[in-house]
């Protein structure tokens, strides 16, 4: 399917030509490695065959598997010991205004294997890295679990969504601009407003006047944009959406204010 924002219809979405984007499977492995908490949801034993929901902390493994710490004594424990099958819901922060349902969302699905003792104490160190608090861990009734993913299903928000090949999943690396994202965006958007639409006069080929920009999200390929267009008479301005890439891929996010200054250089005065 389409990754376009918009594939299903709705206001249209202007892109650079050449300017990349995260594949949903970058998407996928950023969302959950920005977490640290889902929701786990396993086969009940009891009423049997109802699916049953459980808070769930985890730390990811290096292929970007999840690490669950849990009690024997826990009714998802119970559950996972007569069937291993499982899910586990990452949801990203709420943003202002948007809603749950506008917010991306992932779901990895799998089997949930105890891991046995030649790894367990590897599999507890970075799942107490993660959750230095959990004193819990030491208690002889917990263990390390690990989510053999086969499946992962990505929801942006609406209109854009698939279903990501496990192996692609964990091949992908989180993008590394992750957690200065929300800084980059508000400094941009307080700071350079003036410059973000000079950006996007040069950059993109949006018929009418843009009477309004403001950045909406940023990662290591580019970053994303809400434009207000003019209508006739006294309508209120129509609603659009941009991409625009950097020259290259970021590796740090010290790297992105000189991306942003190059593209407003090549924007003319």
């Amino acid at each position: 399917m389409s990754e376009d924002p918009h594939s299903k219809g709705g206001p249209p979405t202007f892109i650079q030509p050449g300017a990349r984007a995260p594949t949903h499977a970058e998407r996928t492995r950023t969302l959950v490695a920005s977490g640290d908490s889902g929701t786990l949801s396993t086969v009940a034993v009891e009423p049997a065959g109802f699916p049953f929901g459980s808070v769930a902390t985890y730390a990811l493994d290096e292929d970007g598997s999840p690490l669950v710490l849990m009690s024997d004594m826990a009714e998802h424990a119970r559950n996972l010991a007569e069937d291993r099958r499982c899910s586990l819901l990452v949801t990203a922060p709420e943003s202002s205004g948007t809603g749950r349902l506008a917010g991306a969302r992932a779901t990895l699905l799998g089997e949930m294997v105890p891991v046995g003792p030649e790894g367990r104490d590897s599999a507890t160190s970075t799942y107490l890295d993660a959750h230095p608090g959990a004193y819990w861990a030491q208690f002889p009734d917990f263990g390390i679990h690990r989510l053999e993913v086969v499946a992962v299903r990505y929801v942006r928000g609406f209109g854009e969504m698939s279903w990501v090949d496990a192996d692609a999943y964990r091949a992908a690396e989180p993008d590394p601009l992750a957690s200065a994202e929300a800084g980059i965006v508000a400094h941009m958007n307080d700071d350079h407003p003036d410059h973000l639409r000079a950006i996007v006069d040069h950059h993109l080929d949006v018929p009418g006047e843009v009477v309004a920009v403001e950045m909406l999200c940023c990662d290591r390929y580019g970053f994303e944009l809400r434009l207000e267009l003019a209508t006739d008479h006294d309508d209120e301005p129509a609603l659009a959406f941009g991409r625009i890439g950097f020259d290259a891929p970021l590796t740090d996010s010290s790297q992105a204010r000189e991306a942003m200054v190059a593209l407003v250089r090549a924007a003319p005065d």
